[in-house]
C-alpha cells in the first residue's frame, strides 16, 4: 500500500488564525483511496522550512500532498520551495496565465500584475487545472538523491479548501489511480446518537473478536471510534494484514446483524448519509412535511434542514418563540401551563409541538425548550435541561436531555438530539428504515 505524508502550510495554521480543515479532508480521501498516511506536518511560509519538510517525506514517502502557498502574495512560496527541492529553476506557464487573467475578466475585474506569479511552476511540472480560483496546483516528482534517498511525487494544491477539494478530486485522485497500486478499501459505518464511545466499545468488541475468529478476511478487521457529541461513527474497516487478506463487502456486512442489535436504541443508520440528510430523504420520499418550533436552540433545528439540498420538498418553516408571549400567541400555548410548569417543562414542549403543526398544518412538528446557560438554572432544572417534543396525527413524543458543556454545544446537541426523536418516530410509523444505507 502506499504511504503518504501530508503537509499543509501557512503561518496562519500554526497561529491558530485558520482551523486546518484540509488535513482533515485530505486524511479521509486517503483513507478511501487506500493510500497509507503515515504523517502529517504542518509549516510556516517559510522556503527552508518547506524545502526540509519535502525532502524528509522523499526518504520514506510514496507521495506528498501539500495544501497551501499557492497564492500571488509575498508569503506564498510553496513554488518556489519545491522547485529548489527538486533542483530546478521555476518557469511561467503561459497557458496558466491565460487562465488566471480569464477568471478575472469573467467577474470583469482587472488582473494586478502579482497573479501572475501563480503561473510559476518548477521547471517540468504538471500544472493541475483549478476552474474555480486563481491558483493552479502542480504536480512534480522529487527525484532521488543521496541525501533524500528514493524520491516521491508531489501534488500541490490551493489552502483554500473548496479548491483544494474539487482539485483533489478532479486532478490529484485520477493521477494517483493511474500511478501507483491502490487497494480497494471496504468500509461499513454505524451511526448511533444516544451512547458514549466506551459503552458502545464494550458491547462491539466481543462481536469483532467473534467476526475475526470465523473470517479469514475479517482477521485483519480495524474499528474506528469517532465522537462528536452526541454522536458517536463506528468505523469498520477491511484494512489489509500482513498477509495481504481483506475484508471483503460481503464480510463486512455480516456484521451488521449483531452491530445492529447492540447499537439500538442508539443507532439511527449505516452508510454515509447523516442525520439530516437521512431525516429529510424519508420525509421527502413518503411526501410527508415538518415544521419547528424553537426556543433554546434558536433555528439551529430548522437549519440542520435547510443545509441538506432538497429540504424544500418536506420542510415548510418555523418559528423561534424565544419569548413566552410569542410561544402563546403564536403556538396557542396554554398560559396557565406556562405558569404552572415553566417555559422548560413536558407540558409546554408538547403543546409547543402540536400547536406549530396545527398552526402551520403539517404532517410533522419538532419543538426545543430548555435552558442553554450560562444562567438561568436552578436546582430542579440545571443548566442542560433540554424539553424536546414532535408531533404527527398520531401522538407526540416526548424526551427530556440533561447536557453538559458551554452553551453553543447544548444548543447543537439539543438540535440533533431534535432531528433523533422525530427520526425514531419516522421508524415508529413505518416510513424510515434504520438499516437502510443510504
Amino acid at each position: 500500500m502506499a504511504q503518504a505524508q501530508i503537509l499543509t502550510i501557512g503561518d496562519e495554521l500554526l497561529s491558530g488564525d485558520t482551523v486546518n480543515s484540509n488535513l482533515a479532508f485530505l486524511g479521509e480521501r486517503c483513507r478511501r483511496l487506500g493510500v497509507t498516511v503515515v504523517r502529517a506536518v504542518s509549516v510556516r511560509d517559510r522556503v527552508e522550512e518547506i524545502v526540509a519538510a519535502l525532502a524528509d517525506a522523499a526518504r520514506w514517502a510514496d507521495i506528498c500532498l501539500v495544501s497551501g502557498g499557492l497564492g500571488p502574495t509575498s508569503d506564498d512560496r510553496t513554488a518556489e520551495a519545491v522547485a529548489e527541492a527538486c533542483g530546478v529553476p521555476l518557469v511561467r506557464n503561459l497557458e496558466a496565465v491565460a487562465a488566471i487573467e480569464a477568471i478575472f475578466a469573467k467577474f470583469r475585474r482587472p488582473m494586478p500584475d502579482i497573479n501572475r506569479k501563480q503561473a510559476d511552476f518548477p521547471t517540468g511540472a504538471d500544472v493541475l487545472d483549478n476552474p474555480i480560483g486563481t491558483a493552479p496546483g502542480f504536480a512534480v516528482h522529487l527525484p532521488p538523491s543521496a541525501e533524500r534517498g528514493r524520491g516521491c511525487w508531489v501534488a500541490c494544491m490551493p489552502g483554500v479548501p473548496r479548491e483544494m477539494k474539487r482539485m483533489m478530486a478532479e486532478q490529484v485522485e485520477p493521477r494517483l489511480g493511474r500511478d501507483f497500486v491502490l487497494p480497494q478499501v471496504e468500509r461499513r459505518i454505524y451511526r448511533a446518537i444516544g451512547r458514549g464511545e466506551s459503552a458502545i466499545a464494550v458491547d462491539l468488541e466481543p462481536l469483532v473478536a467473534e467476526a475475526r475468529r470465523r473470517s479469514p478476511g475479517l482477521a485483519n478487521l480495524y474499528l474506528h471510534y469517532r465522537a462528536a457529541a452526541p454522536q458517536v461513527l463506528i468505523i469498520a474497516e477491511g484494512a489489509g494484514g500482513p498477509d495481504g487478506a481483506r475484508a471483503t463487502a460481503e464480510e463486512l456486512a455480516s456484521l451488521d446483524e449483531g452491530f445492529v442489535a447492540a447499537l439500538r436504541p442508539a443507532l439511527y443508520g449505516l452508510g454515509e448519509a447523516d442525520l439530516p440528510v437521512r431525516v429529510v430523504g424519508a420525509l421527502c420520499r413518503s411526501e410527508k412535511t415538518v415544521a419547528t418550533a424553537e426556543s433554546c436552540t434558536g433555528g439551529r433545528v430548522g437549519a440542520l434542514f435547510t443545509e441538506v439540498a432538497g429540504a424544500s420538498g418536506c420542510f415548510v418553516g418555523g418559528v423561534i418563540t424565544y419569548d413566552n408571549r410569542i410561544k402563546i400567541e403564536a403556538l396557542d400555548v396554554s398560559g396557565a401551563d406556562l405558569a404552572a410548569h415553566g417555559a422548560v417543562s413536558e407540558v409546554v414542549a408538547r403543546a409547543m409541538a402540536e400547536g406549530a403543526r396545527r398552526r402551520l398544518g403539517t404532517d410533522f412538528a419538532v419543538a426545543t425548550t430548555g435552558i442553554a446557560g450560562p444562567g438561568g438554572g436552578t436546582e430542579e432544572k440545571p443548566v442542560g435541561t433540554v424539553d424536546i417534543a414532535v408531533a404527527d396525527a398520531e401522538g407526540c413524543s416526548y424526551k427530556r436531555l440533561s447536557l453538559h458543556g458551554e452553551r453553543r454545544l447544548i444548543q447543537h446537541v439539543a438540535a440533533l438530539w431534535a432531528l433523533k426523536l422525530l427520526w425514531d418516530r419516522l421508524v415508529e410509523r413505518g416510513l424510515a428504515r434504520v438499516e437502510s444505507l443510504d
